[in-house]
């Protein structure tokens, strides 16, 4: 017997064969197409959501849920505690400008108390050169004074007249007012 050989499909004779043959031909039968996708879609996402379930609740990812919570946490704290520190660091910089200035203005104090404590020193050494001037005029004064009072004692014996009382009665009066002088020479 011949072989045969079909150039078309055989006609179906019930509906399923229907869509079989549709099918073959390249005609789909578009709702079961959709349904069969969509099954399969959510069996897909089902799937996928489980494992991702199981993953997302196991200790591992708990745990590493709970190290990255941890080192937020210490993060803030850090970031805290640096802000604190800079705010400390600024305070202590402003003291340190303080504490110089003061310093300057210390030093520049103690320079003019050293230059005005050397002017009254050579201040102190002309006046005590002054005082020792006035001491020797004084000296010599009542050197002077002492003099003419035995000059007078002299005469006296030798018996002058009323103008020889009157000298002796200035001279008691000649000593406080040389020393009275050689005060106020001393104060000016």
């Amino acid at each position: 017997m011949a072989p045969t050989f079909y150039h078309y499909w055989p006609v179906p004779t019930d509906k399923s064969e229907s869509m079989l043959q549709d099918w073959r031909l390249g005609r789909p039968n578009w709702p079961v197409v959709l349904g069969i996708l969509l099954v399969l879609l959510v069996l897909g996402l089902s799937a996928g959501l489980t494992v991702f379930a199981v993953r997302a609740n196991s200790k591992a990812c708990k745990d590493g849920l709970l190290a990255e919570q941890e080192c937020r946490n210490v993060t803030r704290l850090l970031e805290l505690q640096l802000t604190q520190t800079r705010q400390d660091l600024l305070g202590t910089m402003d003291q340190a400008a303080t504490c110089n200035q003061t310093v300057v203005n210390l030093s520049a104090s103690l320079e003019m108390e050293k230059a005005q404590g050397q002017e009254q020193r050579i201040q102190k050494e002309e006046l005590q050169g002054e005082i020792e001037k006035l001491k020797q005029k004084l000296q010599d004064a009542l050197e002077e004074v002492e003099r003419l009072r035995k000059e007078k004692e002299a005469s006296s014996k030798e018996g002058e007249t009323s103008f020889g009382s009157s000298l002796q009665a200035l001279s008691p009066l000649m000593v406080p007012v040389y020393l009275l002088l050689g005060l106020i020479a001393l104060l000016a």
